[in-house]
């Protein structure tokens, strides 16, 4: 991903959690990783040497792998879909003609 690419992953991250219309669990699942992380109180503790560290590191990678997915899947009001809109049954494409 490019620098411009990040910088819209970004953007789209804002809108998402800034949107009413997302549930509140799914905008604070980063939140939750992240309270879980420093939290000292693990389902294995930090004191077993490796296992502690991957436990922390396992729900931070889950929890970002969530975060990019639902992001990149999110379609704020006013974005296009990527689907072409429909056409007026009166409209032909074409310009009217002027008047002389």
């Amino acid at each position: 991903m490019n620098v411009v690419g990040l910088r819209a992953m970004g953007t789209r991250f804002f809108r998402y959690v800034r949107d009413p219309r997302v549930p509140l669990w799914r905008r604070l699942a980063g939140l939750f990783a992240v309270i879980y992380f420093v939290s000292p109180v693990d389902a294995l503790p930090d004191i077993v040497p490796i296992l502690g560290w991957l436990d922390d590191l396992g729900v931070l990678s889950a929890a970002a792998f969530f975060m990019v997915r639902e992001v990149q899947r999110y379609q704020p009001e006013g974005e296009p879909s990527g689907w072409p809109e429909p056409v007026d049954a009166g409209r032909t494409g074409t310009p009217p003609l002027r008047e002389r």
